[in-house]
């Protein structure tokens, strides 16, 4: 059912002489036809498009052309590329730019020749030219391709340029924009091999991303490799953010459920758990022999800081013993251990060598789980109590000095 002009923008309620047609209507229209006979099944939606265009309803079709993107039969290749130079083309002036780059790369995905993607790209950027919208999410695709070359220093180059443009902008762009950019960021550092800014694209991208925006099929793939990166990754310590992603959870019923228990063992400092999963995943898994020593580290540190976190304020001053049985570790490990978790900057505080005590003053914050939060509610209830308390104490000797 079309969509009432008065719901549209001014631009777009206006309905002129259904003769007074742009070029290319009858080959649009044969096209669209054609595909109706050929496909009845899809029937629908073709009709809707050719009634749309023939009323130059452009904001009715435009959403109806992205709607496409998610209906199984239009991901089969290469219905979107026919759809775009057989139909869309014709009239790709009358469209929302940064609407026409969303619609348009999407088909661009179904070229797998490089060349022949790079020239469509191309001509696709000059449509577009003057809305630094489409012209980022354009070369945004024109990056991922480069990447996939092995072009690395030039996918740099143009993240770094394209980095510009948005800080530069004035306003705030469209979040389908900023996750383009992270997303390509993301897919750098996953060639690169950099575990740390593999995690914290990853992150970014999926603040501007929902995850049923992410296509099924990358899915699993994406939630591994974040995984991997934020176990592997030298200075992330903080887990809570990756578990209460979605996107994550697809992993429990797949070949990579390991990587989810040691997300959350990690999260948790379980050394038990981490021990369990490395001893049963290192024959097939050449990601955690490569990483054991740190990881074990790892994990340590963590367990430590939870320890640390669970205590009082006033009970930070913990023995070598304790740290020893907290993180099954030698008690001749224990400081390097500790200093290992400040150089991290994950806790501060200070060593005595001589009566063996740590006393920890700070503890890096962290995303904290729903066990965790309740651990902090009981403490704050604690805390509450002990003012209270303290008050009624000030009280009752402030009447006897009043007194005397």
């Amino acid at each position: 059912t079309p969509i009432p002009p008065t719901a549209l923008p001014p631009n777009y309620a206006h309905r002129p002489n259904p003769s007074s047609r742009p070029p290319g209507t009858m080959s649009g229209l044969s096209f669209l036809q054609e595909q109706a006979a050929a496909h009845p099944e899809q029937e629908t939606h073709f009709t809707q498009l050719a009634e749309y265009f023939r009323d130059r309803l452009w904001y009715q079709l435009t959403e109806k052309l992205l709607s496409l993107l998610s209906v199984p039969y239009f991901q089969t290749k290469p219905v979107l590329i026919q759809l775009y130079n057989e139909f869309v083309k014709g009239f790709e002036k009358e469209l929302n730019k940064l609407d026409l780059a969303r619609f348009a790369i999407a088909a661009a995905k179904q070229q797998d020749d490089y060349k022949e993607a790079t020239v469509f790209l191309d001509g696709l950027a000059q449509s577009v030219k003057g809305n630094p919208e489409a012209e980022v999410l354009c070369k945004m695709e024109r990056v991922s391709r480069v990447i996939l070359s092995g072009d690395l220093d030039e996918a740099s180059k143009l993240l770094e340029g394209t980095k510009e443009t948005i800080d530069s902008f004035d306003g705030i762009m469209d979040p389908v924009v900023h996750s383009a950019f992270y997303k390509a960021m993301f897919c750098l550092n996953k060639a690169q091999g950099n575990a740390t800014n593999i995690f914290k694209n990853a992150l970014l991208y999926l603040s501007y991303t929902p995850v049923d925006k992410i296509p099924e099929g990358e899915r699993v793939d994406f939630a591994y490799d974040v995984s991997t990166a934020a176990l592997a990754g030298k200075d992330i310590f903080n887990f809570g953010e990756l578990l209460e992603r979605p996107v994550v959870k697809v992993l429990a019923e797949t070949k990579y459920s390991w990587t989810l228990d040691l997300l959350e063992a990690f999260n948790k400092g379980d050394i038990k758990t981490f021990n369990k999963v490395y001893s049963e995943q290192k024959g097939s898994q050449s990601i955690l022999v490569k990483n054991h020593e740190f990881l074990s580290m790892k994990v340590r540190i963590l367990r430590l800081m939870v320890a640390v976190f669970s205590r009082p304020s006033h009970e930070r001053a913990i023995s070598f013993k304790e740290i020893s049985e907290y993180c099954e570790t030698k008690m001749d490990e224990v400081e390097f251990v500790v200093m290992k978790a400040f150089s991290l900057g994950v806790l501060k505080g200070t060593i005595d060598q001589v009566s063996q005590v740590v006393t920890v003053s700070w503890v890096k914050p962290r995303v904290l789980s729903i066990d965790q939060v309740k651990t902090m509610s009981k403490r704050l209830k604690v805390w509450a109590q002990e003012v209270e308390k303290a008050s009624q104490e000030v009280e009752t000797h402030s009447r006897e000095i009043l007194q005397h």
